[in-house]
């Protein structure tokens, strides 16, 4: 398999604390059309906890933005209700919306003051990469900016530990990834994520790595399947398998969640999967005619947890 040229940044990087500002010129738009209620568990109860669920990569930003903002402010109330999201995140895994643009995301997961943090990525032209991590009772939003020029394309790995601030024992955290142009005000739509990850069991390497994704095109109609699998550096006991539509667009690719399959009995460290088979059709049984990109999220009870996305993609058509 061809592999992007990496460059590891073993930074020791200090906290930059400071409120996300928001983006000059943006419509804004009412919560209920970008904040649907995710994660919930039927009873109509999302613990105060909603994900920005929109694709526009501009809107995005501030969208983003005023997320995060909401979550510092909120650390001084409704506190109680993060017992429950704890609980639910070591049981589903990482929260993620589903739709959302790539250069522009949020997720929520658990993290603790001390705990290694990994963010793998590429980009092709020069960019912005800011990292913000919010979390009740921490009073400010943790926030990393890396600047890459051009002599600074291809892929990278920062990798670093978070504060004391974050406690001693795991937490819910609201979690966002932006990549704008060096203005700051417009996403940068060659950047590509591949892994984000919290904890011991998601950093050395990246827990989960080689996610293979094949082959190019399939005919759905036709019974062609695409076959996938990948490397576990660690033991996690859930892992999940989603499959997400990609959309190309001038302010950054637009993923959306198409279906998903458990991975039985998690992953062993040292181990990759068997490959496994996906028939390009989403849960309702219809064929999701388009290109399409893996996204793997693992995680345990307690260790940490770790998402990363397949470089390949697959296209189906009828």
């Amino acid at each position: 398999m061809h592999r992007c040229r990496k460059r590891i940044l073993a930074y020791q990087l200090a906290a930059v604390l400071a409120l996300t500002p928001g983006l000059p010129g943006l419509a804004s738009t009412t919560s209920d059309d970008v904040y649907p209620q995710y994660g919930d568990d039927g009873n109509g109860d999302d613990n105060g906890w909603k994900l920005p669920a929109i694709v526009a990569g501009a809107a995005a930003l501030l969208l983003v933005g005023r997320w995060m903002q909401q979550r510092s402010q909120a650390s001084q109330q409704d506190a109680a209700d993060d017992s429950d999201m704890l609980e639910q995140l070591q049981k589903r895994g990482p929260e993620f919306p589903a739709q959302y643009n790539s250069s522009a995301f949020a997720a929520i997961g658990t993290v603790r003051g001390d705990w290694p943090f990994v963010l793998d990525f590429s980009h092709d032209r020069p960019v912005i990469v800011t990292l913000r991590i919010s979390a009740r009772d921490v009073p400010d939003i943790y926030t990393v900016r890396l600047p890459f020029g051009a002599d600074e394309t291809g892929r990278h790995r920062v990798q670093f530990r978070l504060p004391p601030a974050f406690g001693d024992s795991e937490r819910p955290a609201a979690i966002s990834v932006t990549a704008t142009d060096m203005s700051g005000e417009r996403t940068e739509p060659t950047f590509r994520v591949q892994a984000l990850g919290c904890g011991p069991r998601a950093v050395g390497s990246v827990a989960i790595e080689e996610v293979s994704f094949l082959p190019r095109r399939i005919r759905a109609q036709a019974q062609e399947q695409a076959s996938y699998r990948f490397f576990s550096h660690s033991d996690f006991p859930s892992a999940v398998a989603e499959f997400m539509r990609i959309e190309e667009a001038d302010d950054g690719e637009r993923h959306f969640f198409v279906n998903e399959e458990p991975i039985a009995g998690g992953v062993t460290a040292g181990r990759s999967i068997d490959p496994r088979l996906w028939d390009g059709r989403d849960e309702r049984q219809r064929i999701s005619t388009g290109t399409h990109r893996l996204k793997v999220r693992a995680w345990a009870p307690t260790g940490g947890w770790v998402t990363a996305w397949s470089d390949s993609r697959v296209n189906v058509s009828l």
